[in-house]
């Protein structure tokens, strides 16, 4: 058996073999990190790093857990999460993940010394909220969730920054849902610009069960996202909802693999981009139904809108298809901001920042709208529209009252997470 100690050296070695992109499809069209990410290892953490509370206090929500580069603190306890040590888990026992298929996973594997552990058992609920700080110390770790067969789970991430230097926050995603269970798994991305982001995903899923994925892309100087989202079993469902608005010379790269392995499955893929100044996205949505899954549906749609000329978004859809009785499309369209209507629009008295936030939240409504987390919701439109007015992220942003979606008629939200999420000042 793998000790932990050998996992460790074999991912530094990997690490230091393979390419920054080992798809054969994508090896022409990925964002190059023009840096070895490993020396970050050495820069010394910031003292500001050991104060989360000014996150917390304006941020408003009640967290479960801080995950930060210096310390990872359960703020309230919950029988279903707890922190482990990563030694504490042998390398075989690693997860889904293995070293070689990606240089950074080898990375965040190599350099992340604690594992956070969401396990709900058969027939339970739960709702939680993680802060994840890093500063000019990096930020590694997994993530693990596990539902028991009939649970359910909404976790809310919010991810931020406080380095001065650059740095990255790296999260690898490990899910395994039992039979009849559902997971609505809610990521905000507000990092700084001098922190890259690393981002990736994988799961299991039982027989009928419900995976919803919805992250959104505000921050940090670059992202780059690698997930592999499969409705494995008879009947699942996955659907993967991505939201990235980027300014200044921000860098998004963001992979997502969606996979039917089973009849009666659905497998959705839905990206949107609207991007200012010189930022750049890549969108590369894949679809893949394997042989024996009849019935299934697959569906991969990417849009971009592009508020200034010096913004580019690159739309890769593709999808491959080894079984006949199916329902599959995928498209992909970007086009710039229609002047005559923003002309329009500022011939009713509505200045020019007005008509982008009117331009881009309208974009964005019907994504948002299938978030069932009203403070996630809240969080990244005040991050959106403080972007569209100054064109600053990372910062920490004031949850807004006009932006909570609280209604159950207006949120989705269910019975089981009804009043769950709260924040100060709006009780």
């Amino acid at each position: 058996m793998q000790t932990y100690s050998d996992f460790v050296k074999e991912a530094i070695e990997q690490y230091d073999k393979l390419p920054q992109e080992t798809s054969e499809l994508y090896k022409r069209h990925y964002i190059n990190i023009p840096f070895d990410i490993k020396n970050f290892q050495n820069n010394v953490d910031l003292q500001v790093d050991g104060k989360p509370e000014a996150w917390i206090d304006t941020l408003g929500v009640k967290f479960d857990a801080v995950l930060r580069s210096s310390d990872f603190v359960i703020v309230k306890p919950n029988e279903f999460l707890k922190i482990e040590k990563a030694e504490n888990l042998n390398g075989s026992a690693n997860g889904l993940y293995a070293n070689n298929e990606d240089k950074y996973v080898s990375y965040i594997n190599a350099y992340s010394d604690k594992r956070v552990i969401i396990d709900v058992p058969d027939g339970k609920s739960a709702s939680m909220n993680l802060l994840l700080l890093n500063s000019n110390k990096p930020l590694n770790t997994k993530i693990v969730l596990k539902l028991g067969k009939g649970s359910k789970l909404n976790l809310f991430e919010y991810y931020g920054s406080s380095a001065d230097k650059q740095t990255a926050l790296g999260t690898i995603h490990e899910i395994n849902l039992g039979d009849d269970s559902y997971l609505e798994l809610d990521a905000l991305h507000n990092e700084n610009s001098n922190t890259l982001c690393l981002g990736f995903c994988k799961n299991r899923i039982g027989n009928n069960s419900h995976l919803a994925y919805n992250s959104v892309y505000i921050g940090a100087a670059h992202s780059r996202v690698r997930n592999v989202i499969e409705a494995g079993n008879k009947g699942s469902r996955v659907e993967v909802n991505e939201l990235i608005f980027g300014s200044s010379t921000q860098k998004f790269d963001i992979n997502t693999y969606i996979v039917n392995a089973a009849p009666n499955t659905n497998a959705s893929l839905e990206s949107k981009a609207a991007l200012m100044d010189s930022s750049f996205c890549i969108l590369k949505g894949f679809a893949k139904i394997m042989r024996g899954s009849t019935k299934a549906r697959s569906y991969v749609h990417e849009r971009g809108i592009l508020l200034d000329a010096g913004a580019k978004v690159y739309g890769l859809p593709d999808m491959s298809v080894d079984e006949n009785d199916v329902k599959a499309t995928h498209s992909s369209a970007t086009s710039p901001v229609d002047p005559e209507s923003v002309f329009y629009l500022m011939s009713k008295g509505i200045d020019e920042i007005g008509v982008r936030k009117l331009l881009v939240t309208g974009f964005f409504a019907q994504s948002l709208s299938k978030m069932h987390n009203s403070v996630m919701k809240g969080l990244s439109m005040s991050l959106i529209n403080t972007k569209l007015e100054n064109k600053s992220f990372g910062g920490i942003p004031k949850l807004d009252a006009r932006n909570m979606w609280v209604g159950a008629s207006d949120s989705g939200e269910t019975d089981m997470f009804k009043g769950h999420y709260k924040y100060r000042g709006a009780e």
